[in-house]
């Protein structure tokens, strides 16, 4: 049996009870991503002209995260700081990475899911940087989004199967790599940048934030695993944004999100354990999956090759 004559994976995926039947239904479905990155613009150019209004520093002052704002009780700042950025080529480099990665994450957690994991990056980064600023007496000004997108990084590479992803180094030079050994090697570089920074090296990066980041996504996708977050799923924040189908499931993401291909109709056993696992990830997402599981998927994998 070939997972493609499953009934979700097929054309006919309105049959079943969990997506609807009949004629299929209308709703207006809000997306993370697309709000999020058109938020950071909007704020980037109100930046621009208030900096040109009151003079240079002054959005800083009152939406960038220092540890005298913290003093002042600008609690805000843990937050909003996360929308403002340093030029062009700052905001344009994180959106990009939010954009190529939270578009896949956003599927598999759905919007509520990805919403507090962005915003508990952001936080988690925020408070990681203000506790080395204060170690080192530092008077600097942190802002970007870097640890929000460290975190959906983090979740993504966690969550997506683990088979090989190909991407341009420097836009040119391709790479494959598993998600988990690039989380790795991303974990290792900003470790070795906050090492050379406590030593008393002159960095522009904040790498305190991003390993904040970094560690808010592992906590995140261990404690979802775990079914520790489901009162996650409580929040409301309403209908509004493009009109999709609303047969698309929301929840976790489906077997048809990962590029598998699996057609073993010979060995009923392993066909069986795939079935198995497959309707797993159709109700509960990727992250529901034991390691064997994975281990079970990742071996399949390879065999078809």
């Amino acid at each position: 049996m070939s997972i493609y004559d499953r009934d979700y994976m097929g054309g006919n995926a309105r049959q079943r009870g969990g997506f609807g039947s009949g004629r299929p239904r209308i709703s207006f479905e809000f997306e993370p991503v697309k709000f999020l990155i058109a938020a950071n613009v909007l704020v980037f150019f109100i930046e621009a002209f208030a900096e040109r209004i009151w003079g240079e520093g002054s959005f800083f002052s009152l939406f960038g995260l220092t540890l005298e704002n913290l003093a002042d009780g600008k609690i805000w700042t843990i937050v909003t700081y996360s929308f403002l950025h340093a030029d062009i080529l700052h905001i344009f480099c994180n959106m990009l990475g939010l954009f190529f990665i939270g578009k896949y994450l956003e599927r598999m957690l759905g919007a509520r899911r990805f919403l507090v994991l962005y915003f508990v990056g952001a936080v988690v980064g925020g408070l990681a940087w203000s506790l080395v600023a204060a170690l080192e007496g530092s008077r600097e000004v942190l802002v970007g989004a870097s640890a929000s997108v460290m975190a959906v990084f983090a979740g993504f590479c966690l969550m997506y199967p683990p088979i090989p992803i190909t991407f341009l180094l420097f836009f040119v030079l391709p790479i494959s790599l598993k998600p988990i050994t690039m989380l790795k090697i991303a974990a290792a570089i900003e470790s070795a940048g906050l090492l050379y920074t406590l030593a008393g090296g002159n960095a522009v990066v904040a790498y305190s934030a991003h390993l904040g980041g970094i560690i808010s996504g592992l906590l995140f996708v261990k404690l979802l695993s775990k079914g520790k977050l489901s009162f996650i799923d409580k929040f409301k924040f309403g209908g509004f944004g493009r009109r999709k189908n609303a047969e698309t499931p929301v929840k976790g993401g489906s077997a048809a999100d990962y590029p598998f291909k699996v057609n073993i109709s010979d060995d009923g056993e392993i066909s069986a354990e795939v079935d198995r696992i497959l309707d797993k990830i159709n109700r509960s997402g990727f992250a529901s999956l034991t390691e064997d599981e994975r281990e079970t998927l990742r071996r399949v994998h390879d065999n078809l090759k």
